[in-house]
């Protein structure tokens, strides 16, 4: 049997009605670049999120940059950072989240992550912190929350901006708050492989006021404010009326998507909790360590809550990568056997950011010890909203063979 990571053609089939309608209103406006479908769907994000203002742009990149730039000018008053300003984030993620920090003019500081959740750990973002820090950017990786309170504590004692990294984690949450509207600002991407994925590249920013708003759409025009008046060094990064009217297809399906991906990983815990050589996705150890946090008080329901029902408050999970750890001098031949028996495995992410050449004037304050390691066990298995029973049965049972060989 073949099992792809992820298969996009069921998705496309339970869509097509919702999609096809969606494209052919951009084939009789004939509106392409912004206009009405990407002010709809804008909207609608927004309101999802719970938050005042959404903009959509030309990918996820562009979203963390232009967030970062509008960072800028509202927290330093200029429209690039200095060399020597620092933003931290997490070594174990995709390259955009350090790109931009050196395409906005500042430094990247890589910061270890925990090897449970492999999420930036706040109390290596706390160790970190210097005169030149100004920012943080947490990565919800593979559609988990970051440990937001503490996050959000530091930066406001340090009086820094927060802009998340909400790439993989559409409609995931923190504590009845949806990410992207916790930081200052949130950056999604829509690259098809998403959660809400479009036809192409596409991302959003989220804003809390409007000022912040006016100026992202600035930016992402040429940082035009008025027709051929540029009073910023902007991009050509908007949204296209295609993607829009995707996303607006897509947008409300996401929950039952969301609660599909959960409903497989439920499974595979359940199949492989049992597996001393599997370490399957730890949930509850990243609630209790949240809740710890200055010793707080919870009541016992809520307790009981977050010992019991997966994806509980208040880290909650949307598995855009199921993704395990095995020991290391196993990974190579559990991926191969995997491969072999038409399952596609890989690791996200081979290679850390810090060990990267673009990525070479970032600063390492400290030992990633737990980065090191967890990058030599993660295998991210398939999964995505409409996989049949049938081949989450066959990945749980090849899974199995190789471990009880």
């Amino acid at each position: 049997m073949k099992v792809p990571l992820l298969d996009l053609k069921p998705e496309y089939k339970f869509l097509k009605e919702d999609v096809d309608k969606q494209l052919k209103d951009c084939f009789s406006s004939q509106q392409w670049v912004l206009g009405p479908k990407v002010e709809k769907f804008e909207r609608k994000a927004a309101k999802y999120l719970g938050i005042n203002y959404a903009i959509g742009v030309s990918s996820g990149t562009d979203a963390l940059l232009l967030a970062l730039r509008v960072a800028c000018l509202k927290f330093k008053k200029k429209e690039f950072f200095d060399k020597d300003d620092e933003i931290v984030t997490t070594p174990f993620t995709f390259l955009a989240t350090a790109e931009v920090i050196i395409r906005a003019g500042a430094k990247p500081v890589f910061v270890d992550i925990d090897p449970d959740s492999f999420n930036i750990s706040p109390e290596n973002i706390k160790r970190a912190i210097t005169k030149n820090t100004v920012g943080i950017i947490p990565v919800h990786l593979y559609g988990r929350s970051c440990q937001m309170a503490a996050i959000k504590k530091i930066a406001k004692d340090n009086k820094l901006f927060i802009v998340e990294d909400c790439a993989q984690s559409f409609g995931a949450s923190f504590r009845n708050k949806k990410l992207g509207t916790i930081g200052d600002f949130g950056a999604f991407s829509f690259f098809p492989s998403k959660n809400l994925g479009g036809f192409g590249d596409g991302g959003l920013v989220t804003a809390k006021n409007k000022k912040d708003a006016e100026l992202i759409k600035v930016l992402r025009n040429h940082g035009q404010t008025d027709s051929y008046k540029a009073d910023y060094c902007g991009y050509n990064s908007r949204l296209d009326s295609i993607q829009a009217a995707v996303l607006l297809a897509k947008l409300k399906h996401i929950d039952t998507f969301n609660k599909k991906r959960i409903q497989i990983a439920q499974k595979y815990n359940q199949a492989f909790s049992s597996i001393k050589d599997i370490q399957i996705p730890s949930e509850q150890s990243a609630k209790r360590r949240e809740y710890s946090v200055k010793k707080r008080r919870i009541s016992e329901n809520i307790l009981n809550s977050m010992r019991h029902a997966p994806c509980a408050m208040p880290c909650s999970h949307v598995y855009h990568l199921y993704t395990i750890k095995v020991s290391a001098k196993t990974r190579a031949k559990f991926i191969s056997y995997l491969n072999s028996k038409g399952i596609s495995a890989r690791s996200y992410y081979p290679v850390s950011l810090d060990k990267m050449k673009a990525f070479k004037t970032a600063k390492v304050p400290y030992k990633l010890e737990n980065t090191n390691k967890v990058i030599k066990e993660v295998v991210s298995l398939p999964i995505y909203p409409l996989m049949e029973k049938s081949k989450i049965d066959y990945v749980i049972k090849v899974v199995l063979s190789f471990f009880k060989k």
